[in-house]
């Protein structure tokens, strides 16, 4: 589904978003914490636990618009995932300060890494806000079914899957520059950065269904890295753009 244009700062900014079909995921990490940098604490993929390549293989691209002035112009920002994975919760959630807002998750398993790179193509500066990318969800029914497809974890409650599944938003964001609590980022033109975002942990499968709602979807095989330049990574927690969604 192709993306359109939309403005980043635009107050009315898909306020309440809706969740799309699923798949799943998996991999390997463990994480410790480093120095902070600008006032962020930061964290290398390395000491993440994440593979790193000179030349990542690209697990899927699609392309997420944006304005610096309410849609006039638009800025094309090229995203190519590089990695799915899993992290322990735990370091990361100690390291921004998330460990009573994620408590509910412990138990479930390793947060879930979406990791790729964004360049911004346009001939102005753009402020992507990736709080409204997100891991595709399935309704509470199917996850109570235990169905096939359902990404939910092995002993999720009604009330957590209300509050972190429907739909799944980033828990928190890693990135090459400053990223803030919208996982709101800044790109100069010709710029590429690395972010990861974090998400709950979900059921272990071949492949996560990925993107924004309305906007595109991909699908990514679970694997690959980060490019090995990477670097220390500045981390946030990410606030969703809304908490109030049922099933």
């Amino acid at each position: 589904m192709p993306p359109h244009p939309r403005s980043p700062a635009s107050p009315a900014r898909r306020a309440r978003r809706r969740p799309f079909p699923l798949l799943a995921l998996g991999l390997v990490g463990a994480v410790a914490v480093v120095s902070g940098c600008g006032g962020q604490p930061s964290l290398s993929a390395s000491q993440l636990g994440l593979p790193q390549a000179g030349h990542p293989h690209t697990l899927a691209s699609a392309t997420y618009s944006t304005s610096p002035d309410g849609g006039i112009y638009v800025n094309p920002d090229p995203i190519h995932v590089t990695l799915v994975g899993r992290i322990p919760m735990e370091p990361l959630a100690q390291t921004v300060g998330a460990g009573n807002q994620w408590a509910a998750l412990r138990g479930l398993g390793d947060l879930t890494a979406v990791g790729f790179q964004l360049t911004n193509s346009g001939l102005a500066g753009s402020n992507p806000e990736l709080d409204s990318l997100q891991i595709a969800s399935s309704s509470w029914a199917t996850c109570e079914a235990g169905s096939t497809g359902a990404l939910c974890p092995s002993g999720l409650s009604r009330s957590t899957f209300n509050k972190f599944y429907y739909p799944a938003y980033p828990l928190a964001g890693l990135s090459s520059v400053a990223i803030d609590g919208s996982c709101s980022v800044n790109v100069d033109p010709g710029q590429t950065i690395t972010v990861i975002l974090i998400y709950p942990p979900i059921r272990a499968a071949s492949y996560v269904t990925w993107g924004e709602y309305g906007t595109f979807a991909v699908a990514l095989p679970q694997g690959g890295g980060l490019p090995a330049d990477a670097g220390a990574l500045r981390a946030n927690i990410c606030v969703p753009p809304d908490t109030t969604q049922g099933s």
